[in-house]
């Protein structure tokens, strides 16, 4: 397990601190990007431009980009991708 994960998160997102744990657990390591921050504000935009996201949490795995409501439909569905592409590498 050596790819890192990003992870784009605001404060008040449920599903972001539920993910979050769901990696702690698991001892996935994991990079937060929390986009309250102003100084995250500017690599979100480029990110919701590249991929037309529009909901957090929004996490990168090597060159993948996975995203609310496309890439998984529940907490779970994203978190067992996550758990798949880092067993890839």
């Amino acid at each position: 397990m050596n790819k890192m994960v990003r992870i784009y998160t605001m404060k008040e997102c449920p599903y972001c601190t539920e993910m979050k744990d769901m990696f702690k657990n698991e001892g996935i390591e994991y990079k937060e990007i929390d986009i309250d921050q102003p100084k995250n504000k500017l690599e979100f935009n480029k990110l919701v431009e590249v991929s037309g996201a529009d909901s957090v949490p929004i996490m990168i795995v090597g060159k993948k980009i996975l995203i609310p409501e496309r890439s998984f439909f529940s907490i779970e569905e994203g978190f067992n991708t996550v758990k798949k592409l880092i067993s890839e590498s």
